[in-house]
């Protein structure tokens, strides 16, 4: 009797797990179908391709956000001066200029290996200041820390201004070829 009431009961509980699990195969595969149905129905949109024809503005003009054109200075009409820097530089001044702009890299490397030591002993000091207990009450450690700041954003300024003169004289190279 007992073997009967389980038989019964398997056999009134496997066509349910049976179909449960169908179901559960059916249910990616179906998943699946629906997803490929959504992407034929809405198809991606397609990137904005900027070219000459949509950008406003006059063709040759870059705008540039931030910088206006000096008064009385008119692309159509240039001065003497720019005449003159537009005259073709004569091979000496070409060799100056080529001394001046290898003169410059070389200031400009030694510049950003004395601002990368100044942040390596900055990024130390700082290390061993907050590693401190105590730190707060360490005024002379926080007057070293200040300074060391202090000079490594003088040295910051240096090298940016050393790269503009760099890129300055590049560009008057650029323009003399």
């Amino acid at each position: 009797m007992r073997i009967a009431n389980w038989a019964l009961i398997i056999a009134l509980v496997l066509p349910v797990g049976v179909a449960s699990a169908q179901q559960q195969e059916d249910s990616p595969a179906a998943a699946a179908r629906r997803a490929q149905e959504q992407k034929k129905k809405n198809p991606p949109k397609s990137a904005k391709v900027w070219d000459n024809d949509n950008i406003q503005g006059k063709p040759g003009n870059v705008n540039v956000v931030g910088q206006t054109a000096a008064p009385g200075e008119n692309a159509e009409n240039p001065s003497a001066a720019e005449q003159e820097a537009a005259a073709p530089p004569t091979p000496e001044e070409k060799s100056a200029l080529e001394g001046d702009v290898s003169t410059a890299k070389a200031q400009l490397e030694s510049l950003k290996n004395d601002l990368d030591i100044l942040q390596r002993k900055y990024a130390l000091d700082q290390q061993t200041y907050y590693g401190k207990t105590g730190y707060a009450s360490d005024k002379a450690g926080a007057a070293a820390l200040e300074d060391e700041k202090s000079q490594l954003d003088a040295k910051q300024a240096e090298v940016a201004a050393a790269q503009k003169k760099l890129d300055d004289l590049q560009a008057k190279l650029g323009a003399a070829k």
